[in-house]
């Protein structure tokens, strides 16, 4: 029987439906990881996992002539995502469809460029990308920012955190080993720069201190709050042991 007092994952989604980025990264970051993809296609097919309300399908429709599918489980988002898309007319570039990026329903050999910001740790990063290759064509890329550890020892309270919240968060260099071994040729990564977490976190500490406001009569909500609350100072306290990676990988 569910805790009433513990979050549940609809909850989760409804707090997040006021914020446009769901998680670090920026247009900059975005566009940076879509110039190392070189000899793509004419108009290239793309997914774009875990999309959220467009903050990485709208600039990349904006800045390659594609055809963009953006899948999310949450049919809100993908709501959000059709109207602000239609604002800035690349509404018959994005396709939006509500799928659970875990287990994709697509063909092999459906895509020239999988996409995946900030996101891809809902699956596991390993994992992901063994399921996410078949659906690939030949020579295909993979572009997935992820959560790492930027030191091999970090400090006990962030190492705590972390292990409880993604046990299989790994340091940079697992993780280019790990596109290796999932049958992809490294192309490049860089770590995003921390102004594109000051992106994310700015407008979440707000969210956080008016939804305490908005729901203080819920234990829940108040859990929900101090989760986030935590990771927030968590950052800004230990925030140079780890930090988000963006990996480009190209489908032997």
């Amino acid at each position: 029987m569910a805790d009433p007092n513990e979050p549940t994952i609809e909850m989760m989604f409804s707090f997040f439906e006021g914020l446009h980025r769901k998680g670090p990264g920026s247009e900059a970051s975005t566009l940076k990881a879509l110039a190392l993809l070189n000899d793509m296609p004419p108009n290239p097919r793309v997914v774009d996992f875990g999309c959220g309300t467009g903050a990485a399908s709208i600039p990349l429709a904006q800045n390659i002539d594609c055809e963009i599918t953006a899948v999310e489980i949450h049919q809100p988002f993908l709501n959000e995502l059709d109207h602000l898309a239609a604002q800035v007319g690349v509404g018959d570039r994005i396709k939006t469809l509500q799928v659970d990026m875990g287990k994709p329903t697509f063909s092999e050999d459906s895509f020239d460029v999988i996409w995946c910001e900030a996101a891809i740790y809902n699956v596991g990063f390993e994992h992901a990308l063994r399921i996410w290759k078949p659906l690939l064509r030949s020579g295909g890329y993979v572009s997935a920012s992820e959560v790492v550890w930027l030191t091999p020892e970090p400090p006990r309270k962030a190492r705590e955190f972390w292990e409880a919240e993604y046990p299989s968060m790994a340091t940079v260099d697992a993780n280019v080993s790990m596109l290796s071994e999932a049958g992809f040729t490294p192309v490049d990564h860089f770590v995003l720069p921390s102004s594109d977490w000051e992106k994310y976190y700015g407008p979440l500490q707000q969210h956080v201190i008016d939804y305490r406001s908005s729901h203080a009569d819920s234990r829940a909500a108040q859990s929900l709050a101090d989760s986030l609350q935590e990771e927030i100072d968590l950052w800004k306290e230990y925030g140079d042991s780890f930090g988000y990676c963006f990996f480009v990988g190209r489908a032997n």
